[in-house]
């Protein structure tokens, strides 16, 4: 009997090393492949980096079976929330996915305060996670409780071992991989993780003036709905519309009004320019994607959403139509323009692909 060929594609190498990390606790990773993550050639692998390159992928027989973010770098702020694009891509194309980070650590040995997860990610996962019927799990990286910063011993990652494995290892068998002992055990402490920080979030007012109780799907399972962060602003889509000047829009913007108010309510995110003024800041685009699946997916795709998604950019109209209308788009940009209904720009607006599907842009001009 022929045994499966296992690669593991990486980004850093020191990430994959069997003596310093997870690798070297799985005995089925022992005689696997190591190709670099840039090497990789084939379609499949290739098809989860659209959204963000992941740190690594598993393959077995060249098909991927897991796709991996992980970091040492404390859980608070946007770190880990801006990564969140690469768990939707490999949701998307069927592929289970992990982040690996710590639960809570300090920042540096000079900075002794402690930083905690954002909940929102875990909750997003679990949602990811139903939608598509596939793993996108938080698994946590212990914490040294001495130094309060990540552990560095190779059996600190005995857990992280464990799920790789076991997805690895039944992940061509064609089960559902969410029903997976190690899969549930994942779920059941992500949950448990969320209970124990659910109640340290402002609520937004802009959601709460329009829906009392929240975003019915951001409840935590102690019923604590958890808000949008303070730069995402809940307004009535006629509201929305009616602050913008649409004389000078082309004909397909009829269109494009109609089917936003189909939906009586719009989610505009601000964002910031990164520092040549030409595209998003980091975070956000990752956030973006977030906040679509916590808060407005219903279904699998940017179309089933119960609110409409706005990302407010201030990049020049001109610049970020430039780049979205490139054969391989900028991966910010791409991000955007495929996550949104409307960006709005300096100058002017844009629809998003989900509201003109794959017609050329046509711009709103202000």
């Amino acid at each position: 009997m022929t045994l499966p060929q296992i690669t593991i594609y990486y980004h850093d190498p020191v990430e994959v090393d069997p003596r310093t990390g997870w690798t070297g606790l799985s005995p089925i990773l022992e005689e696997a492949q190591r190709i670099h993550i840039k090497d990789a050639s084939s379609n499949e692998v290739t098809r989860l980096f659209d959204y963000a390159q992941p740190d690594a992928v598993i393959t077995v027989d060249e098909h991927p079976v897991l796709s991996i973010e992980q970091t040492q770098m404390n859980p608070s702020g946007h770190n880990i929330p801006q990564r969140f694009s690469f768990h939707v891509r490999a949701a998307e194309l069927g592929v289970p996915s992990i982040l690996y980070y710590p639960e809570y650590s300090r920042r540096t040995f000079s900075d002794p305060n402690v930083r905690y997860l954002q909940v929102r990610v875990p909750l997003a996962q679990l949602r990811l996670t139903k939608i598509y019927s596939i793993p996108a799990l938080s698994v946590f990286w212990p914490t040294d409780r001495t130094t309060k910063l990540p552990d560095m011993h190779r059996e600190s990652h005995q857990a992280m071992s464990e799920i790789v494995t076991a997805i690895v290892s039944n992940a061509p068998n064609s089960i559902n991989l969410t029903q997976l002992p190690v899969v549930t055990a994942a779920l059941s402490r992500m949950e448990s993780v969320i209970t124990k920080y659910e109640r340290d979030y402002d609520r937004n007012t802009s959601v709460r003036h329009l829906l009392p109780q929240g975003f019915p799907h951001a409840r935590t399972s102690n019923g604590v709905s958890i808000d949008p962060p303070s730069a995402a602003k809940l307004l009535k889509t006629e509201d929305f519309l009616s602050s913008l000047d649409f004389s000078s829009a082309g004909s397909s913007w009829g269109e494009v009004r109609s089917s936003m108010r189909s939906r009586p309510l719009t989610l505009l995110f601000t964002g910031t320019a990164n520092a040549k003024g030409n595209d998003s800041e980091h975070p956000w685009p990752g956030y973006l994607t977030l906040l679509d699946t916590l808060y407005l997916r219903e279904g699998k795709t940017t179309r089933e959403r119960v609110a409409n998604l706005v990302y407010r950019l201030p990049v020049p109209l001109e610049t970020f139509v430039s780049r979205a209308g490139q054969a391989n788009p900028p991966t910010p940009t791409y991000i955007a323009d495929t996550f949104c209904d409307m960006i709005l720009l300096d100058g002017g607006a844009v629809a998003g692909r989900p509201m003109r599907g794959n017609a050329e842009i046509e711009p709103c001009l202000q």
